[in-house]
């Protein structure tokens, strides 16, 4: 299962967390504390500043920051500034598939 097909289709920071989780468990990845810490931050909409040794997954919570904003941008009622990006963020959000490039 790919992250964008975990997408809750709320900005609830519950959900985002919830299905964050539930994809790293499902990739075999278990989360140290600073992640889980991080990434609750995160969902929350707080900003956050992860400094931990190298090799302690800050790529992986970076990802997680990146799938809350694709979430948050997929629950949001207005519309988006580039109607490029909208129409790519729009196949996102309702077919949790790869985007197709358009004309």
């Amino acid at each position: 299962m790919t992250l964008t097909e975990n997408l809750p289709g709320t900005a609830d920071a519950d959900a985002l967390y919830d299905a964050f989780t539930l994809w790293t468990t499902g990739q075999g990845i278990t989360l140290y504390p600073a992640q889980e810490e991080a990434l609750i931050e995160i969902v929350s909409g707080a900003n956050v500043i992860l400094s931990t040794r190298t090799g302690s997954g800050k790529s992986l919570v970076a990802t997680g920051a990146h799938f809350a904003a694709l979430a948050r941008a997929c629950a949001a009622s207005t519309p988006l500034r580039s109607r490029r990006w909208s129409r790519r963020s729009s196949s996102r959000c309702a077919t949790s598939s790869a985007p197709t490039r358009s004309a």
